[in-house]
């Protein structure tokens, strides 16, 4: 979990984040774009969509190179255990905090040992690849919580492990919302 200064000019809408982000990393790489956001809240509401039964994944942005997305999450909800196909990303918790959990997965005997907890709270960010393995993403506070997710390259599939049915499967993920700035 980072939180530092940054090198570039603040970033305070939606839009100058999409700016930058078209421009492609530069030096600073994407951290430094996110490590420059200062966006108001209010800004993100017209991505917001909730659900009382499930987290939601809110398309910004997206092309061939990246995707944007604002997620939400009611208290206690969660992504499945999973991980990308050979992507990374960006997490930042922009209202509330998510809780990361790790996990060894032993595809003989289809079982999934959750090796770590990382806890990122408003305001900070986490950085994710395959070589953290499966993972699964929840809210761990008693709030709404609100994360910023960029994926390079575009997430269009990913695996995905139920202990309970101790199965693997390989499926897509689905937008609950998309902007007219998601190229899909």
């Amino acid at each position: 979990m980072l939180k530092q200064q940054t090198m570039i000019p603040s970033i305070k809408t939606v839009e100058q984040l999409l700016k930058n982000i078209n421009l492609g990393p530069g030096y600073g790489g994407y951290m430094e774009i996110l490590k420059a956001l200062d966006i108001p809240l209010s800004e993100w509401s017209p991505f917001e969509k909730w659900s009382t039964s499930h987290y939601t994944r809110n398309c910004i942005s997206s092309c061939e190179e990246y995707e944007l997305l604002l997620m939400c999450w009611q208290p206690n909800q969660h992504s499945p255990i999973h991980s990308y196909s050979f992507q990374e990303g960006w997490i930042q918790v922009l209202e509330g905090e998510l809780t990361i959990d790790t996990y060894s997965v032993d595809r003989d005997a289809k079982t999934a040992h959750k090796q770590n907890s990382i806890t990122i709270k408003k305001g900070e960010f986490y950085y994710l690849n395959d070589d953290m393995g499966f993972h699964l993403v929840r809210n761990s506070s008693s709030e709404q919580t609100k994360s910023l997710h960029l994926h390079v390259d575009r997430i269009t599939q990913w695996e995905i492990f139920d202990p309970e049915l101790k199965k693997f499967e390989i499926t897509h993920p689905i937008y609950s919302s998309i902007s007219e700035d998601c190229d899909l």
